[in-house]
């Protein structure tokens, strides 16, 4: 860390910048890139975000106010200003590749022919990330039980949660109904009679199959 807070500004920032644009890009992803990976994405990222801290600064000075294009490590003010529009620029440089760039990407490449990968880490993950609208899902335990909630439920508005949470680690959701491994089914009341909502985790170790039903 010393080492870190001993190179120039100008490097520093493209660093922050770049790193914040790195997480944005890769958060809940749970992927781990090589360490030359890593670090270029961040330059890239940071990168993006210093050519638009200097495009702003530039359209400033263009308007008649004043701004700082280039850093000098005596001026603070140009040292706060640069850095946080080189953040502002990797941010919104990550978002924009995140909500629409990637997938652009993923068209492009699939309808080419090139390639018909969807960049996610595993099936699991490509699930989970589709943009669809889920109305029920059923998770079958490896004791034979089946535990299913309907996501469009009246009481849905007053949840804390959303209407369902899956992770590596496992599932929570609310359950309305379970079958049991004989064929007899049972509704659940998912909210107590004073009111409290009753949401049910079931292990990764537990789960032997995830059903979904969704819309696109």
């Amino acid at each position: 860390m010393n080492e870190l807070l001993k190179l120039p500004y100008e490097i520093q920032i493209l660093l922050v910048a770049g790193y914040l644009g790195y997480k944005l890009t890769t958060a809940t992803k749970k992927v781990e890139h090589k360490t030359e990976d890593f670090l270029l994405q961040v330059l890239v990222f940071g990168s993006l975000g210093r050519v638009f801290s200097y495009v702003v600064s530039w359209l400033v000075v263009k308007v008649g106010y004043w701004a700082p294009t280039t850093l000098v490590e005596t001026d603070y003010t140009s040292v706060v200003v640069i850095g946080s529009l080189a953040v502002m620029g990797s941010v919104i440089s990550a978002l924009l590749w995140r909500r629409y760039l990637e997938r652009g990407l993923k068209a492009a490449m699939s309808y080419l022919n090139i390639y018909h990968d969807d960049h996610e880490t595993s099936a699991f993950r490509s699930v989970t990330s589709a943009k669809t609208r889920w109305s029920f899902i059923q998770v079958h335990l490896t004791s034979g039980k089946i535990l299913e909630s309907w996501l469009k439920l009246p009481e849905q508005a007053g949840i804390p949660t959303k209407p369902v949470i899956l992770n590596d680690d496992g599932i929570a959701l609310y359950v309305t109904a379970i079958h049991s491994a004989d064929g007899e089914s049972r509704d659940c009341d998912h909210v107590t009679a004073s009111g409290e909502s009753i949401i049910t985790y079931v292990p990764r170790s537990e789960i032997k199959q995830i059903d979904i039903g969704w819309k696109k």
